[in-house]
Formats: C-alpha cells, sequence, structure tokens
C-alpha cells in the first residue's frame, strides 16, 4: 500500500534565481502587533491574568536604535508569489496558531 501524495506543480521555464521576500500576509505595526498578540492571549485563556494593561504606541523616533529603521519595512513577496504561486496565510493566524501551542 501507500499514500497518495500531492503532484508537484510544474516547473516554469523562467529563471528562478535572485532574491526572495517572504513573509506572511497582510501588515501592522508593532503596536498594532502587541495589541493583537495580548488581544489574542486573552480569548484563549481569559483565566489567565496578564500584568499589561495598556499598549501605547509610539513613534520610532522614541524608539532609538544603533541602526536607523525605514519608515516603510514591509517586504514585497510579489516575486516569490509568481515565481512559486505561493501564498502565506495571514500573520494573524500564525500569532493564534503559537499562542495556541504555548499558552
Amino acid at each position: 500500500m501507500s499514500r497518495p501524495t500531492p503532484s508537484c506543480r510544474p516547473a516554469r521555464s523562467r529563471p528562478r534565481s535572485g532574491i526572495y521576500h517572504l513573509a506572511a500576509a497582510g501588515e501592522t505595526s508593532w503596536h498594532g502587533y502587541a495589541q493583537h498578540v495580548i488581544g489574542q492571549a486573552r480569548q484563549l485563556r481569559p483565566e489567565v491574568e496578564l500584568k499589561v494593561q495598556e499598549i501605547a504606541p509610539i513613534p520610532t523616533s522614541q524608539y532609538p536604535t544603533p541602526a536607523r529603521r525605514p519608515h516603510n519595512s514591509r517586504l514585497d513577496c510579489s516575486k516569490l508569489q509568481a515565481a512559486f504561486d505561493l501564498r502565506l496565510p495571514p500573520w494573524q493566524d500564525g500569532v493564534r496558531r503559537l499562542l495556541t501551542e504555548i499558552l
């Protein structure tokens, strides 16, 4: 007996070398990400008392780092999507999966 395996997508004729960006779908700020993580944690485990009460947004200029931060650091994944017909799920799905595993 054998298990059926999915067939590989046919290779495209164009070259696939180069630099590709890969990131979950969607976009957010660090503030939005932190708010989502805490909100999801509270939904998944309401009985756990989290110390955080509020997450205040701050501009990048108020958070000093050794390197200058770009104003827009979103990755353009369109080259990878076109070359490999690959779409990643929204970043929120990954947060929920991780919190489900660790809480």
